[in-house]
């Protein structure tokens, strides 16, 4: 069986000490998580590099305590990195809430402490990404042409929803449909199409609902002030976004995402600290045994197209012994 090596995982978090941290749920518990605990997992399964992120940690505030929620974590990714500069990148936190905030910071983000990037959630304040209140970070973002992962969150409507499961179960896969047919809805997909943006857990329902939405959102329309987009501008919006495997490993997954996108626009990513531990072994090796994947595939797949959207990471990575 064919195996993937030199895995760049661009979906790790880190658990932090300061700011609100990562958003926990009844039930839930904060995991461990420290770097050394991070580089024995990836030591274990032939990981080189992890991206890490704290995706929703400044999208609850507001004003001054988001931008510095947002400036404290972002100092320490960048210390982390700073340490370990071949097995970790970094991508920054924004005050999401704060347009001027989250444009100010993506500056000193890339610019002063070198991320790899920039890190959301689907929706702020209940609100999905694109929708107007977001176009001026997204603006700053496009002109950079930078990576942005999008990691799911959960309105308050879905939580009334949820049925006594934990979010990430099933909530966080429809957050994450809404938020790239959102996006392709109001255009906004197509308008910042510099921004390299990447869905998580394969789309969630995306690659399954496809056609679907591309049927029906013509016949039935999207609401008033959104466009009326053609079947083939509803495909490419959907096809223009990169796809990590985060839980989307399986077979039938794979080979829905494959119909919507090419294996340079796959990603892997384990989700370390939150997935389960057992988890990780099993993805890897799903990924290894799909018929359809070359061995230039899983090169791709392991560290090849990460490698393009984290130019700097990949650099760092290849100046060791």
């Amino acid at each position: 069986m064919a195996s993937l090596r030199k895995i760049i995982d661009v979906h790790s978090h880190v658990v932090a000490p300061h700011g609100q941290g990562a958003r926990m749920w009844p039930g839930q518990v904060q995991p461990d998580w420290s770097v050394e605990r991070v580089i024995s997992y990836m030591d274990e399964h032939d990981i080189s590099a992890c991206v890490l992120s704290v995706p929703d940690s400044a999208n609850r505030a507001t004003g001054q305590e988001a931008r510095d929620i947002a400036r404290r974590i972002n100092e320490e990714l960048a210390n982390i990195v700073s340490r370990h500069p071949s097995r970790f990148g970094a991508v920054a936190t924004l005050p999401g809430q704060d347009a001027g905030g989250a444009a100010a910071e993506i500056a000193y983000a890339l610019d002063t402490l070198k991320m790899d990037g920039v890190a959301t959630s689907t929706s702020i304040n209940d609100t999905y990404l694109g929708e107007p209140q977001f176009d001026p970070w997204f603006e700053e973002l496009n002109r950079r042409g930078a990576t942005l992962f999008v990691h799911p969150s959960i309105t308050k409507a879905g939580q009334t929803l949820l049925n006594g499961l934990d979010p990430s179960v099933l909530e966080f896969m429809f957050d994450t449909t809404r938020m790239i047919a959102n996006m392709v809805a109001t255009g906004a997909k197509q308008r910042f199409s510099n921004i390299k943006i990447i869905s998580t857990h394969g789309g969630g329902a995306i690659p399954f609902l496809a056609n679907r939405i591309q049927t029906l959102q013509h016949s039935f329309g999207v609401g008033p002030g959104r466009l009326e987009l053609s079947f083939e501008e509803v495909r490419e919006g959907i096809a223009s976004f990169y796809y990590d495997l985060t839980a989307a490993t399986s077979e039938a997954q794979l080979a829905a995402i494959l119909k919507l996108v090419p294996v340079s626009q796959l990603l892997m990513g384990l989700d370390f600290p939150f997935m389960p531990k057992s988890t990780f072994a099993p993805a890897i090796a799903d990924i290894g045994r799909y018929p359809a994947f070359s061995e230039a595939d899983l090169r791709s797949l392991s560290y090849g197209n990460a490698g393009r959207l984290y130019p700097a990471l990949k650099a760092r990575i290849e100046q060791q012994p």
